[in-house]
């Protein structure tokens, strides 16, 4: 598992990898109505270019991307099959994960939230783990949130059964009810979460 993760605000978002950007995905993010939505998906795509040629010295001039039935890009090309991406942003931040398993990644900024969420993606063991640190509550929540969705993002799937993966934390230890998976949680950015998950 390898990552490129950058701040929008030090990232000069219209550089000459812009002009490189593949033309289907400048058109989407031509749509995007707000500024900063604009530059955190410019970002996660600059990091794609960045972190194919750092990573693997592929040209993202010469790679295929095509979107899955729920939105999820891959590599098409057969002669680079062994690399799997996965971007995500939030606020400040995006972040693109590589791997040569499937993989998923999510980051959140940690923010007041309505406590009542949890019950939309979160089981009662889950509950029980956010709501027992009372003033941890808000990072466990997003803990939990991220993990879920690097799990569905490394499917390629949507969210609707999300309470159907349970997940289990013991300090460093993460378990997961999908045994044929591994997580990492970086902590390392202050006031945010990010988990990545890999098909073992």
């Amino acid at each position: 598992m390898k990552y490129c993760i950058e701040n929008i605000n030090n990232s000069n978002y219209l550089s000459k990898d812009y002009l490189r950007i593949k033309q289907n995905k400048k058109n989407a993010i031509e749509k995007i109505k707000y500024l900063d939505d604009k530059k955190r998906a410019i970002l996660g795509e600059q990091l794609l270019i960045k972190g194919l040629y750092k990573y693997y010295n592929v040209n993202y001039d010469d790679v295929n991307i095509r979107l899955n039935k729920n939105g999820k890009p891959y590599i098409s090309d057969e002669k680079y099959q062994h690399i799997k991406f996965n971007i995500s942003h939030s606020h400040d931040y995006s972040i693109c994960a590589f791997s040569s398993n499937e993989i998923g990644v999510d980051i959140e900024k940690i923010r007041k939230v309505d406590i009542k969420t949890i019950n939309q993606f979160a089981t009662t063991n889950e509950i029980n783990y956010i709501l027992s640190s009372e003033n941890q509550v808000l990072r466990r929540l997003f803990t939990i949130y991220t993990l879920k969705e690097s799990y569905f993002k490394m499917l390629g799937d949507n969210l609707n059964n999300i309470k159907n993966i349970e997940f289990t934390i013991n300090g460093d230890i993460i378990s997961c009810s999908d045994p044929k998976t591994k997580f990492n949680i970086i902590n390392t950015i202050d006031g945010y979460v990010i988990s990545i998950c890999e098909r073992i």
